[in-house]
Order: C-alpha cells, then sequence, then structure tokens
C-alpha cells in the first residue's frame, strides 16, 4: 500500500490509487444508516405511536390504581406534548424526514472523502431539534430520556464524525 502525506494526517490509498475509507469513518456511516431506517420507520409510524400511548395513559388513568401526585402530573406533560405533536403531525413528520434524507446524503458524501458531507449531515441531525424546538417549544422535553434522545445522541454523533473530519479530503 502507498501513503500520501497531507499537512494532517496520512492517507491510505487503495490498490486504484485512491484514498481508503478509514475504519472509524466506516462504522459511523453504517450506524448513521441503521439509524435512519430506525427514525424514518418512527416518523412514518408516528401516529400509531401516539395513539397507542394516549390509549395506555387512559387505562392507566382508568385502572382503579390510586396515581400519586407527581405520576399524574408526568402523565398529564406527556399527555399534552403527545396532543400538541398530533396538532402539527405533518410539519413535524416533514422535518424529520428532511432530516433524515439530509443525514444520509451527508454519511454517503462523508464515505466518499468529501468535507461538504459533514456539513449536510450536522444539518440533518440539529434541523429536527431546532424545528422541534420551533414547533413544540420546550414542552416537548419532559424528561431526562427525552432530552438524550432529542439532543444528546446527535451532539455525540456530530462531535464523533468532527473528529473524522481530517480524513475527508475531497
Amino acid at each position: 500500500m502507498e501513503n500520501s502525506y497531507t499537512t494532517q494526517t496520512t492517507t491510505e490509498l487503495t490498490e486504484a490509487g485512491k484514498p481508503k475509507l478509514p475504519s472509524g469513518l466506516n462504522v459511523l456511516t453504517i450506524l448513521t444508516f441503521i439509524g435512519c431506517g430506525i427514525g424514518l420507520l418512527f416518523t412514518l409510524l408516528t401516529p400509531v405511536i401516539n395513539k397507542f400511548f394516549l390509549g395506555f395513559m387512559e387505562k392507566a388513568q382508568t385502572s382503579g390504581r390510586e396515581l400519586s401526585a407527581k405520576e399524574l402530573a408526568d402523565m398529564e406533560k406527556g399527555k399534552n406534548v403527545i396532543l400538541l405533536s398530533q396538532a402539527n403531525m405533518v410539519p413535524l413528520m416533514i422535518v424529520g424526514i428532511i432530516s433524515i434524507a439530509l443525514c444520509i446524503v451527508g454519511a454517503i458524501w462523508m464515505r466518499k472523502l468529501k468535507k461538504d458531507g459533514f456539513w449536510i449531515y450536522t444539518g440533518g441531525e440539529l434541523l429536527p431539534v431546532i424545528g422541534s424546538f420551533i414547533i413544540l417549544g420546550m414542552g416537548q422535553f419532559t424528561g431526562v430520556v427525552s432530552v438524550i434522545f432529542a439532543v444528546g445522541i446527535p451532539v455525540l454523533f456530530v462531535i464523533l464524525y468532527a473528529m473524522q473530519r481530517k480524513y475527508l479530503v475531497n
């Protein structure tokens, strides 16, 4: 194998003379494709999921079991978020689908070692965070778990991809 020396890093070349895809970038893009597939599934099934959880909450309230004040308050917050997301279903689904498309295009470009792929991917990760905040406000963040999924995971992946930017040469 030949090595091409750049100012930032050493890039391995394939037999055809093209830069070889680093393993870290390969793993991240594969995880991105899997995550985008799961995200698309959840985005398209959001109406069904919301209906399921509303039914679940109704059963919990009418089960005859005494619920604490905290449980009732948490359930009411969750119910309000679901009702708000149902009222804004179309814009939320559009934001979700556009975001997934941007993430896929960005990951494909990064697999081709294109620098612009990182920025497209980053836009795809940040669009649902910003779009959901604009559409739903702070009410969507009802707990630590929702914040981790809505903000933490996208930020983590952007940081991991940023660490791989040194391999993007085109």
